[in-house]
């Protein structure tokens, strides 16, 4: 049974999601200091399910799980979990990444983005409205990147399942920032410094939706070639991914592999501990990240 939240009591998730998981939860930091833009008035609160997984989300946040301090390198990843556009697996997607990339030197910040229910809108306003809230937290990691010991160009994006489909999403439509805003988060630039595609849906279509630029940030695909068999996420849509960056002439890398079918990104434990796989994308990434031109 799901916990149900008491609406406008601080930080209510994490204080659930630390019962349920019996670890504590770092604070979440909203997006705005008011109302979020297209704000859903009277919304049912939050819940959280028996497994971490957050439903209900109307006040967009983050939560920062930083690298551990011996080995910070200031990198640091906006991880963005699925469910759909319907809830967020934050425990197998962001705490799971959280407990294998901080070691790395790597930060994690989870992003709670708006879902539906309660926000009632199609397919493409569910994109439109989680792509402000990818692009406002980008901009807040950017922010205050030096007091989170973070380097301004070392921030990623990544996303699974659906997460997937709005990390390519704002891979494809970000911007520099606005210069003359009184609003100096809304001053810095959306543009992640990479981006990461976990198992990457699109309501299960073989085509991909997404319109990249030559100035597309460096993209890593994550996919299992017995993922949509049935469900999921066809592997179709990602090589088209990268056929079409490849093209362009951004850098992009696609992993493929051929187990793990939808979940082939989870980071769960077990996993880890005894190599599985698919399991190994964590390195696989930075390794490539770090022979990216610029890179150090």
């Amino acid at each position: 049974m799901d916990v149900k939240l008491a609406r406008g009591e601080p930080n209510a998730t994490d204080l659930a999601l630390a019962t349920r998981l019996g670890e504590p939860v770092p604070d979440a930091i909203p997006l705005w200091p008011d109302q979020p833009p297209q704000f859903l008035e009277g919304a049912p609160p939050e819940t959280v399910g028996p497994n971490g997984q957050v439903r209900g989300v109307t006040i967009p946040s983050i939560v920062i799980y930083p690298a551990a301090a011996q080995a910070n390198t200031g990198r640091a990843i906006l991880v963005c979990a699925g469910g759909g556009y319907g809830s967020l697996d934050w425990k197998t997607h962001v705490i799971y990444a959280a407990k294998v990339f901080n070691p790395m030197g790597v930060t994690i910040i989870g992003l709670r983005y708006r879902l539906r229910p309660p926000h009632k809108v199609d397919n493409a306003g569910i994109q439109a409205l989680t792509l402000i809230d990818a692009q406002r937290a980008l901009r807040t990691v950017r922010h205050r990147a030096k007091q989170w010991g973070i380097h301004p160009q070392q921030i990623g994006i990544a996303g699974y399942s659906a997460g997937g489909n709005l990390a390519m999403n704002l891979a494809a439509n970000f911007d520099r920032g606005n210069p003359t805003s009184d609003d100096p988060i809304e001053r810095e630039s959306c543009r992640p410094d990479f981006a990461v595609g976990l198992a990457t849906w699109h309501w299960r279509q073989k085509q991909s939706p997404f319109v990249f630029q030559k100035d597309t940030p460096p993209v890593f695909l994550v996919h299992a070639t017995n993922d949509g068999t049935p469900g999921g996420a066809p592997i179709e849509m990602p090589r088209q991914i990268h056929a079409d960056l490849k093209a362009l002439g951004v850098p992009v890398k696609m992993a493929e592999f051929d187990v793990g079918a939808h979940g082939v990104g989870n980071l769960i434990p077990q996993r880890v501990a005894h190599g599985f796989p698919p399991a190994q994308w964590p390195q696989l990434l930075i390794e490539w990240l770090d022979q990216l031109p610029g890179a150090k």
